[in-house]
């Protein structure tokens, strides 16, 4: 079971998620077309992953991605909340990503819920870096909170116009943009990393030091589901 508390236009809901036999069951608030969206892009439910997966049986290393089921990521419910928990990622350990989250919902959001933007845009740049120790990505989170979302992503534009039009976000450069594009279910681009370059350095490169775009190119066989075929490396290792 998933506990989540997510903040619908009706207020704060305490959400239990449970998955049985192909179905997501949901208690805690009334069905509505605003949950099922953010639950559809909290799971991914839209995303055909049949083209991943059949070019998976042909790679010895991912046979075993079919039968896991492997292939959907846990995202945010908003563009907003991967976003900012993107943001909190950059130039940090793990642990210190997730005490920054811990610490934005702590002093910014109700009851428990993530932050919406309005919630954030209550505080000031100089409270979120000091209340939140977000450091420098204060400046990034705040602005942000004042930047219309509404209407960047666009399924009907390609990955690479998608790509270009999170890099306008405030602070989203082409490795936040990557992983936004993934919580599309668009892998096309590799969110390139200190993980990234040292899972293929080992694993490829017998530890040696080599260009991020030789890395990269590892994976270029594998088309628009690049960073989705790192991912699954990864995950098995």
């Amino acid at each position: 079971m998933l506990r989540r508390k997510e903040t619908l236009p009706e207020g704060v809901v305490d959400l239990a998620i449970t998955h049985e036999k192909g179905l997501l069951h949901v208690e805690g608030a009334p069905d509505s077309e605003e949950l099922r969206r953010r639950l559809s892009r909290m799971f991914q439910l839209s995303l055909d992953l049949s083209d991943f997966v059949k070019m998976t049986r042909t790679s010895e290393p991912h046979h075993w991605v079919e039968k896991a089921g492997f292939g959907r990521l846990l995202c945010g419910s908003t563009l907003w909340e991967d976003a900012v928990k993107v943001t909190a990622t950059t130039n940090t350990m793990w642990r210190q990503t997730v005490r920054m989250v811990e610490l934005l919902v702590a002093h910014c959001g109700r009851d428990g819920a993530f932050p919406t933007q309005a919630d954030v845009a209550r505080f000031t740049e100089g409270e979120l870096q000091q209340v939140c120790r977000l450091g420098y990505r204060a400046k990034t989170i705040r602005a942000l909170a004042d930047f219309d979302l509404s209407g960047v992503t666009d399924p009907t534009l390609s990955s690479e116009e998608q790509f270009r039009r999170y890099k306008t976000l405030p602070g989203i450069g082409p490795y936040g943009a990557a992983h936004l594009l993934a919580m599309d279910g668009r892998h096309d681009y590799i969110a390139v990393d200190t993980e990234f370059r040292r899972f293929v350095r080992e694993r490829y490169h017998g530890g040696r030091t080599v260009l991020d775009a030789t890395m990269v190119r590892r994976y270029a066989r594998w088309g628009r589901w690049k960073y989705l075929a790192y991912w699954s490396e990864l995950w098995r290792s």
